[in-house]
């Protein structure tokens, strides 16, 4: 009878499970696990699977990955990797080889911890290609991100490939904040260097790790996921990760009084409690509160003979977790006059592994003030975010995965990385040298192959003067480049037709080849600010310029050619800016629309208004039918039409439309072309 129960609970399972593989969708996005079984099958099928995932590695519905896999028949899943904590999540740490086979399956279950962090060359020959489905806190020290790591240097090294399924950071994407780790610092908690906060899903962390390690990555994003999400928007349940952090609040707790490890800070109550001996609580809430710490009050509590706060977050969306716990360490540290741990010639304090630098010993040493301590690694977080950048998937629009994203760092496919240090956690560590600098490949984008010119392409020739019986269309496309551009360049160059691209400029870094072919296919680019924020880009006329040519300077930098051409978010005539320009430098009278287009013409600037739309922008839920409706509706006999439409990441069914756009439109007697800066009747066509 014992033989048979779990084949019984197999067939439970089974039952349970809808034949799509997921029940109906109520969440507000769809997770990596959900895209892959529903739109990207493909990856897995036929291949010998090893997944790294434990009690968190669930889809939408709940259903966890390892039973999903399980009952596909194209599929073999012959190996579970675990965090230190087992595949439930509950299981103590040790330093022990954790072997073992799962209860069901008969699979056998590796658990990866810091002293074996890699799984061994044995195993790794047995698979196809790694799966990793696991949920982080979001925060640089979560050992999973380093299980991640390591588990992509050790398939670089075995030449296997890894497929990582998204999931979203839980402290949103917006928050980068913290000491920045230094590459003698790196541990099995800081295994590259990022902030305490990173503010980057683990789909974004794996091709952000590519830079250097340089695997045969494959990343399956997130659907409907955006940059500024909180863990509670998305309608996913929360699924503890750990068994010190049970919930929600308890992860954005972690990261502000947990980041004292190591020293006589201590913490309490899921961490919503910080104090240590000699603290006098009311002081310490008073200078907490008095810091004006977004999104968070403190209240004086003491727990025994220690004295501290209890702290209370009232705004997610402001609250910042790594600020926050650096002021609670510099405070408590000028209060109580704790023992400061610091580095020695052969060791590394758990207190400074959590650091990732000294250098925060040092101020702590000091009874620095928090801002001081802030300044002090202000330059290194500038220069993170800047690289970050390159490695983001998501933006402010519900992302509409159209293809999985690869990367393969041309960097990397020449030569084997170096092996990845791995100093013990916990007590001490001897420090590794820093890491001679890799240059940063860019993160290829799930396009089609394209060629980009050797040299920066020539701006396309200016057009010959219409005659009287000329009618000419200006295809034109928003707010790229992104994966729907290439899909759109295909067409036209299918079609034989020219089109002008107004790129957003934020969107550039990753995606300079599409520039490049972008101009070398003949087509014009012109300049839609950095942002595309309306409240940064209309608070000002200084402000609209400062974001147009930081945009700009973006597309220089890719193409070697500066747009004279622009479009203004909203069109020239938008009444958004009256919502959002500084009051006491504009008003309806006096608007700040007047202010930059007079300034527009002296920096002789050409802008590009329109007179047609396929109505992509209201809304993403549109189909390609609607998009040509649209068209054919608005166009009557004009001799000059500026169709406008976009090629954001959500704007597929554009792309699908667009074919029978230009077969109508040449139906209806019309030639194309691009968009040139001396020809600005088509300025004011809206």
């Amino acid at each position: 009878m014992k033989k048979l129960i779990p084949l019984l609970i197999l067939a439970l399972i089974f039952c349970m499970i809808p034949p799509g593989g997921s029940s109906a969708n109520t969440t507000a996005i769809q997770l990596g696990s959900d895209v892959l079984f529903e739109q990207f099958h493909s990856l897995l099928e036929g291949k010998k699977v090893g997944l790294l995932t434990n009690q968190t590695g669930i889809n939408s519905q709940g259903v966890s990955t390892i039973d999903m896999l399980r009952r596909d028949r194209t599929v073999s899943l012959v190996a579970l990797f675990s965090p230190e904590n087992g595949l439930d999540g509950k299981q103590p740490i040790t330093s022990e080889v954790g072997v073992s086979t799962h209860p069901v399956y008969g699979i056998p279950v590796f658990s990866m911890n810091a002293a074996h962090r890699e799984p061994s060359k044995e195993v790794f020959d047995k698979l196809d290609v790694l799966l990793v489905d696991v949920q982080d806190s979001g925060a640089r020290t979560n050992p999973y991100i380093t299980n991640l790591y390591d588990c992509m240097s050790a398939a670089k090294r075995l030449g296997k490939p890894v497929i990582v399924l998204d999931r979203p950071n839980p402290l949103g994407g917006r928050i980068v904040d913290g000491p920045v780790l230094e590459p003698a610092y790196r541990s099995y908690i800081g295994p590259d260097i990022l902030p305490l906060a990173h503010g980057m899903t683990i789909g974004e962390l794996a091709l952000y790790f590519n830079r250097n390690v340089g695997a045969d990555l494959t990343v399956v994003p997130m659907q409907g996921y955006t940059r500024s999400m909180l863990y509670q928007e998305t309608g996913l349940a929360w699924k503890h990760s750990t068994p010190d952090l049970p919930t929600l609040p308890s992860v954005y707790s972690s990261l502000a009084t947990g980041i004292g490890a190591g020293t006589a800070l201590r913490v309490e109550d899921s961490y919503s409690w910080i104090g240590a001996e000699g603290i006098d609580a009311s002081k310490y809430a008073d200078h907490l509160n008095a810091s004006l710490l977004p999104g968070v009050m403190f209240f004086p509590v003491n727990k025994e003979s220690a004295g501290g706060v209890r702290m209370q977050i009232t705004d997610p969306h402001l609250f910042n977790p790594a600020k926050t716990g650096m002021y609670a360490l510099a405070y408590a540290r000028q209060l109580s006059h704790f023992p400061v741990p610091k580095t020695s010639s052969n060791e590394i304090p758990l207190f400074v592994q959590i650091m990732g630098t000294d250098k925060i010993s040092q101020s702590l040493e000091q009874e620095k003030s928090p801002q001081d301590i802030e300044a002090s690694y202000s330059a290194q977080l500038t220069t993170f975010q800047e690289t970050r950048k390159s490695f983001l998937i998501y933006g402010e629009e519900p992302y509409q995965p159209l293809l999985p994203i690869v990367s393969r760092p041309a960097a990397a496919q020449t030569s084997q990385p170096p092996a990845p240090s791995k100093p013990a956690t916990g007590g001490t560590t001897t420090p590794a040298k820093p890491s001679q600098p890799v240059p940063k490949p860019p993160v290829t984008k799930p396009a089609e192959s394209t060629q980009p010119a050797a040299k920066p392409p020539a701006a396309p020739k200016s057009p010959a003067k219409p005659t009287a019986t000329d009618k000419v269309a200006y295809l034109t496309f928003d707010d790229g480049p992104s994966v729907v551009t290439p899909q759109v360049l295909d067409i036209l160059k299918k079609f034989d037709v020219k089109a002008t691209f107004f790129i957003v400029g934020r969107n550039v870094p990753g995606h300079e080849a599409i520039l490049k072919r972008t101009l070398a296919e003949g087509h014009a680019i012109g300049g839609h600010t950095y942002s595309h924020d309306y409240r940064i880009v209309y608070k000002s006329m200084e402000a609209f310029f400062a974001d147009l040519e930081k945009g700009n300077q973006l597309i220089e930098k890719a193409t070697g050619i500066k747009p004279a051409l622009f479009r203004y978010p909203g069109g020239s005539s938008n009444t958004v800016s009256l919502k959002y320009q500084d009051p006491k430098l504009y008003n309806k009278m006096n608007p700040v629309m007047k202010s930059i287009k007079a300034e527009a013409n002296k920096r002789k600037y050409t802008f590009i208004d329109w007179n047609i739309t396929n109505g992509d922008a209201r809304s993403n839920q549109y189909t390609a039918q609607a998009a040509l409706s649209n068209i054919k509706q608005q166009v009557k006999d004009q001799k000059e039409i500026v169709v406008l439409m976009h090629d954001s990441s959500t704007k597929a069914p554009t792309a699908q439309a667009l074919p029978e756009v230009i077969t109508f439109l040449k139906s209806k007697g019309y030639r194309f072309d691009v968009i040139h800066p001396e020809h600005p009747t088509v300025s004011t066509v809206k």
